[in-house]
């Protein structure tokens, strides 16, 4: 199995029960699959490392015993990031807690910073970078603003597509994304502020 073949081809393996189909699926998506579940879970003062772990194992146990669910009519990344959006939202109702949308004091949705001791310049400031954008990002008091920018800024998901996953009219979306930009701007200048005077500069 060729590791760059089109999900639809990995699909259609796996209904022949291919391991190695489902191994290359999981691979090119599972990370972006328990990133995307950990930022739907980490506002929620939940154990979203644990939680967005347990998600991505479900969303490839039922593409393992269902690959014919994925019709093709979407594609593939907005029908599985749905499939992730819908396990989030049902193990948080599993548990019946109601908590804060955000919640500042509790980064443990967020991936802990390298040892940057011996790390470039330039790519310690590039990672310092990422880690206020995803900071940032969990911030956002709006949970559809935060997983609009998250499918529109690092999946590169079409406007259309994040409107049928969220099952919102596309202006809706666009308003979600003008706003949720602005946020997160806001929070990335006072970030910014914080880290140049955490510097002494």
């Amino acid at each position: 199995m060729q590791p760059q073949s089109h999900p639809s081809e990995l699909l259609a393996a796996i209904r022949t029960g291919d391991t190695r189909a489902l191994d290359s699926l999981y691979r090119s998506w599972s990370a972006k699959v328990r990133l995307f579940a950990r930022m739907q879970l980490a506002p929620s003062g939940l154990d979203a490392e644990a939680l967005a772990d347990e998600i991505t194992i479900d969303v490839f146990h039922d593409l393992w015993r269902a690959p014919e669910r994925f019709d093709g009519r979407v594609a593939f990344s907005t029908w599985l990031f749905t499939l992730a959006r819908n396990k989030a939202i049902d193990r948080l109702r599993h548990l019946q807690r109601r908590v804060p949308t955000e919640s500042l004091d509790d980064l443990d949705g967020i991936d802990p910073p390298a040892d940057t001791q011996y790390e470039p310049p330039a790519q310690l400031a590039q990672r310092q970078r990422q880690h206020g954008v995803m900071d940032c990002l969990r911030r956002l008091r709006n949970p559809l603003q935060r997983e609009g920018l998250m499918l529109w800024a690092l999946e590169d998901m079409p406007l259309a597509d994040i409107a049928l996953l969220q099952n919102s009219p596309e202006n809706t979306v666009k308003t979600r994304l003008y706003h949720g930009r602005l946020n997160l701007r806001a929070c990335l200048e006072r970030w910014l502020a914080q880290e140049g005077g955490s510097d002494g500069t």
